[in-house]
């Protein structure tokens, strides 16, 4: 298993054309199932049943949806940028821009807590967020996570 976020980074959209919660993640779970060869219906619902169960917008104009599933074997992440902030039902009120988007294993739940734990603290970077929302290509995007995840 993975233990890097950078290394599960499978999807890289910084355009991503949305305007409410539901149609994001229904478009995220499409990118995501499609890289990683997922059913894009079950990754929908169980996104939808954790936004439901309480906002995954953690503030700052950053979002980390997550879900784990029996059928995930391995980390999957997708970074996804929409065109406009969208209300996504931050605590903060601040519209949401950029979206971390993690699948994990649910047989080992660990590893969904150890990449939520990072992920935020590499997303309290003012800085970076601004520098993924300028990333022209995944792999741009990957070297700004990977530089702040290995220096954590």
């Amino acid at each position: 298993m993975n233990e890097y976020v950078y290394k599960s980074i499978k999807v890289f959209n910084p355009h991503l054309e949305c305007e409410e919660k539901y149609e994001c993640l229904e478009k995220m779970a499409e990118e995501l199932s499609s890289a990683s060869n997922l059913d894009k219906e079950e990754i929908y619902n169980l996104l939808k049943a954790r936004e439901k169960f309480g906002s995954t917008a953690l503030g700052g104009g950053f979002a980390l949806p997550h879900t784990k599933a029996i059928f995930i074997e391995e980390l999957i992440c997708g970074i996804f940028i929409t065109k406009k902030p969208i209300d996504f039902g931050s605590i903060d009120d601040i519209p949401t821009q950029i979206f971390l988007v993690l699948l994990a294993p649910s047989v080992k739940p660990s590893i969904l807590l150890k990449a939520l734990a990072k992920i935020a603290k590499i997303f309290k970077d003012e800085s970076l967020k601004e520098k993924i929302i300028n990333s022209t290509n995944m792999q741009e995007a990957i070297e700004i996570i990977k530089d702040k995840e290995l220096s954590l």
